[in-house]
């Protein structure tokens, strides 16, 4: 029974392999790759977003205020 089991598991586990790899995924089964190339189009101006660190935005703003 153990045996049995335990082949079981591994028949599962390379099941999930060939899934995550794709292996399925002309039958319509693969993994959910969470695509959403419609967001870039949303946004607004992405080149307007800037990315500073604290310091930065300290000194900015110590700067900005009188």
């Amino acid at each position: 029974m153990t045996r049995f089991l335990i082949a079981v598991l591994l028949v599962l586990n390379a099941l999930t392999l060939a899934w995550q790899w794709d292996a399925f995924a002309r039958w319509g089964f693969g993994p959910n790759t969470a695509r959403e190339p419609e967001r870039l189009g949303q946004q607004i101006r992405p080149e307007a977003l800037t990315i500073e660190s604290p310091e930065a935005v300290a000194k900015r703003l110590a700067a900005e205020t009188p």
